[in-house]
């Protein structure tokens, strides 16, 4: 991040490729992320502010899990595990 700010990035394209390194690094939270984001709120991932995305309420561990997490849950899907976690 410090490298694309560096580089002339804009605060808008820093959220964007914050949003798809952690996509990579973290892949089953934002799956759920996004289906959260169709299911709640209506909104297609690719329509969804990655400002918003990369805030405290959605990609901190806490507020994943509360704001994310328990309400996909309650969706009773099958569940898919990608990778073996960061192991914290």
């Amino acid at each position: 991040m410090e490298l694309a700010a560096s580089q002339g990035y804009l605060e808008d394209e820093l959220y964007k490729l914050a949003l798809r390194l952690n996509s990579f690094w973290f892949p089953q939270n934002y799956i759920e992320t996004a289906i959260y984001f169709k299911a709640f709120e209506n909104k297609d991932w690719k329509n969804v502010d990655p400002k918003l995305i990369m805030s405290a309420e959605y990609s901190s561990v806490s507020g994943w899990i509360q704001n994310v997490n328990k309400k996909v849950a309650k969706l009773n899907l099958p569940q898919i595990q990608i990778g073996a976690g960061c192991g914290l």
